[in-house]
């Protein structure tokens, strides 16, 4: 029954020391982070709107329909490629 105790004591104490220290390192401070750096360090399909050239700060993206391409055109491209 003692030895229980005092391993229940024992690992009491290092959750409390290790709490302890977490709460010491992470004092809940912020780090800012310039535009230029998040573009640098994002990945596609990730890219943030703000990274993207003549972009208006909107968090969406969209295909309007005269940047559509022929079907004929397309199915001309496979015929092709997969000969």
């Amino acid at each position: 029954m003692k030895m229980i105790r005092k391993t229940f004591l024992v690992a009491a104490f290092a959750v409390t020391v290790a709490a302890a220290l977490t709460g010491a390192t992470f004092r809940g401070e912020t780090k800012e982070v310039d535009l230029a750096a998040t573009c640098a360090a994002a990945e596609w399909p990730n890219i943030p709107a703000a990274c993207l050239d003549g972009s208006t700060g909107e968090a969406i993206r969209y295909v309007t329909a005269d940047n559509r391409i022929d079907m004929n055109k397309m199915e001309l491209r496979f015929t092709v490629a997969f000969q």
